[in-house]
């Protein structure tokens, strides 16, 4: 472990206000030292700390928008991208963590909560743990899965070394509309595109044009798919060794059509109060129709059927049907391909 603090670095957000969308690499060894100031000047404020949850599964599916959510909730505490699992497999101590998700978060906070052109403000409320989080914990869910498949015994090292209880939250968003996500924001073009635009109009025209010059993806990317196989089995792989008492999934497309009910039953899993001031204001910001990304792009009938046998050998997905007809296009106004708005994108990403 000393040798990876000693020599690796570690990709973190760069938080640029409305611009945010990219990481940056950061020596792990300056983080180490940031982390172990922290622990020490945060000492105070990380006294209460009871449970450690860590967010597990896809990317695009919804991780910012819910890890924001119980952010804003005044005993939790829950970074943006920090990958919380990547610095604890690099030999960072639980304080010198929990230090560095503080001040991650209160990043995130101050630069207006913005991620690939979408700000996931919840209004009213300060959020960050209100000085003493009982919960706190990092949204990084796709490297949380593919640390633990590198190392199998990350696991049990992440257990013994930290004092807190460990929760995870599995979230899951239909295959189809994830992957098509994932492929459409293949080399970032998409963010960039999609943050430059001025209006909805504007972006839908000049996506079009994007993907017929290739620099987005038209159609769904086998490497995606193959992507999004391995991390169904790397969430298997978690799922099995961890208690069912520690393990929540939360399905988003549920999440988005009853927040108020999917917010409280976070909060009770995490034991936090589900205030009712802070449950509509968090339920506010969730949009109750997550776009179907599915339609932006085209799939052969082979990519079909490949998302419809995922859907039937891995139980956290049985409840999509991956035979929906990915190919109509979208109604007016509700493509995935939508304008910067100023609250939490409806497709989760």
């Amino acid at each position: 472990m000393l040798k990876r603090l000693l020599t690796q670095t570690h990709s973190v957000p760069l938080f640029q206000g409305d611009q945010s969308r990219i990481h940056h690499d950061v020596p792990m060894r300056r983080l180490a030292f940031q982390g172990a100031v922290g622990a020490v000047r945060e000492r105070r404020a990380l006294a209460d700390v009871q449970e450690f949850v860590q967010f597990v599964g896809f990317p695009r599916s919804g991780h910012s928008l819910i890890g924001s959510v119980l952010d804003a909730h005044p005993r939790a505490v829950v970074s943006h991208e920090l990958d919380a699992m990547g610095l604890l497999r690099a030999g960072l101590s639980e304080r010198m963590l929990y230090a560095l998700v503080l001040e991650n978060s209160a990043a995130f906070s101050r630069n207006g909560r913005y991620w690939n052109g979408f700000s996931y403000v919840v209004p009213g409320q300060d959020g960050g743990g209100a000085g003493r989080p009982t919960v706190v914990g990092d949204k990084k869910g796709d490297w949380a899965v593919r640390w633990v498949q590198q190392e199998p015994d990350l696991l049990d090292a992440v257990r013994r070394r930290l004092r807190a209880r460990c929760r995870w939250v599995l979230v899951t968003r239909h295959p189809l509309d994830n992957i098509a996500t994932m492929s459409l924001r293949k080399g970032r073009t998409y963010d960039r595109l999609r943050i430059a635009s001025e209006s909805s109009a504007a972006f839908k025209a000049e996506l079009k044009a994007a993907q017929a010059r290739g620099d987005i993806a038209a159609s769904a990317l086998d490497a995606m798919i193959d992507d999004y196989e391995e991390l169904c089995g790397g969430v298997a792989q978690m799922e099995a060794a961890i208690s069912p008492d520690d393990w929540l999934h939360v399905v988003y497309e549920q999440f988005t059509r009853e927040p108020e009910v999917e917010i409280r039953r976070l909060c009770q899993f995490l034991d936090l109060d589900p205030e009712p001031e802070y449950l509509a204001a968090a339920a506010s910001i969730v949009h109750d129709s997550p776009n179907k990304s599915r339609r932006s792009v085209t799939w052969t009938d082979a990519q079909l059927e490949r998302v419809r046998a995922l859907t039937r050998r891995f139980s956290f997905l049985v409840d999509y049907d991956a035979s929906d007809d990915p190919s109509p296009p979208a109604p007016p106004g509700a493509s995935a391909a939508a304008a910067p708005p100023t609250t939490a994108p409806p497709d989760g990403r």
